[in-house]
């Protein structure tokens, strides 16, 4: 910060104080900087406050304003700076070069103290001043209107930071942040399109992904996800289960069971019961049963009541009758449960249609004594004619 601080005073001022100001003045003035550079500010500030508060040359009152904001500056304390820089300005003694020397530093000051409305005024009446950096200006107002979240109108100047920066991924990153807060999601868009060429990372595949999702591009969505997969570009569990989402969301069942199990297979997630639930849902929803029936009789996962009742009813359906009646015999279902009803009927369904009707009707029988079961157990009776 110290670097920003433009010391007038003693750089120039004090040489060409003689020919303005009086000479008891000027030798206070002196003395007052040489008490500074020996770092006596109490002694200085006694000096220099009479001058300030009773002299009635303007020309007397700025260079002791100067000598006492130079105070400040040595102590790093800003604030003090800008108030009696401010005040300078206000006496409108200097050549305009000194006043735009002494704004920019205010600029800065208040850049500093995160006064980014104070900044920003400053920083904009010198755009056009000669021998003032415009790029440092472009930056600070890039800035300051950035966390002042005027965020559209940062982004001229953020985009202009980008041409003068050798290192520009984190000014991509504000750029890409202040059009999304300001809802340019065309501009986003863009952003991050260059971002993944240039600086292809996880993070901007998943933003460049999610804003697609944001604004209803589905297809453009996928056609993303498809590639930042292909590319390794997901190596993150969270990412991963993020696209499996967006897949599910959007109908592919099958490619979002693919990226799941590869997923597992690759350790980017965990071997789960809830990852597993997942999987089981987009094989089901794909009706890829062939894939289904294979994890649910090798998984770990799917020795579970629900699982056996989906296997069987899914042997069923695709006239498995007997592995239907075998997947159900072979486990143990808690007695009473719902699952353990829905086990006899599905084992007397299966019966019937094996043309077994003793066994129907004694698996119906049994699913009659069930609490959650026994209205369906009678009325499949009455439907099959049987009398139990």
């Amino acid at each position: 910060m110290r670097k920003l601080i433009v010391l007038f005073l003693i750089v120039s001022s004090v040489v060409f104080a003689k020919n303005t100001i009086s000479k008891e003045a000027y030798n206070i003035l002196q003395k007052a900087n040489k008490m500074i550079e020996k770092k006596q500010y109490s002694s200085a500030k006694n000096l220099l406050t009479p001058l300030t508060n009773s002299s009635e040359n303007l020309m007397e009152k700025t260079y002791a304003l100067q000598l006492l904001a130079n105070i400040y500056v040595n102590q790093d304390k800003y604030k003090q700076v800008a108030k009696y820089y401010e005040k300078i300005l206000n006496l409108n003694t200097l050549e305009k070069k000194d006043n735009d020397k002494m704004k920019f530093s205010l600029s800065q000051i208040y850049f500093s103290e995160s006064l980014y409305s104070k900044s920003i005024r400053y920083s904009l009446e010198l755009l056009n001043a000669p021998g003032i950096k415009k790029s440092r200006l472009h930056e600070n107002l890039a800035i300051a209107y950035y966390h002042n979240k005027q965020y559209s109108k940062s982004i001229p100047y953020i985009r202009k930071t980008i041409k003068s920066k050798k290192k520009k991924e984190n000014w991509y990153r504000m750029l890409y942040s202040a059009q999304i807060e300001s809802r340019a999601y065309k501009g986003a868009i863009g952003t991050l399109k260059y971002m993944v060429k240039v600086y292809p990372k996880e993070e901007y595949w998943m933003q460049l992904i999610s804003i697609y999702q944001k604004t209803k591009k589905y297809k453009k969505a996928l056609a993303t996800m498809e590639l930042a997969y292909r590319k390794g570009a997901v190596s993150k569990g969270k990412n991963l289960m993020y696209l499996v989402s967006v897949l599910t969301q959007n109908g592919v069942y099958n490619k979002a069971a693919k990226y799941v199990q590869d997923g597992v297979n690759n350790k980017i997630i965990k071997n789960s019961r809830k990852n597993f639930d997942i999987l089981v849902s987009c094989y089901l929803n794909a009706k890829n049963y062939k894939k289904l029936v294979s994890k649910l009789i090798t998984s770990k996962y799917a020795k579970t009541p629900k699982y056996k009742i989906l296997l069987a009813n899914i042997y069923y359906n695709n006239n498995q009758h007997k592995s239907a009646i075998n997947t159900l015999k072979n486990y143990s279902f808690k007695k009473g449960s719902k699952y353990d009803g829905q086990k006899y009927i599905m084992m007397a369904l299966s019966s019937y249609e094996l043309e077994n009707e003793n066994s129907s009707k004694e698996f119906l029988k049994k699913a009659t004594l069930n609490a959650y079961e026994k209205k369906r157990a009678f009325s499949i009776a009455k439907d099959l004619g049987y009398k139990i």
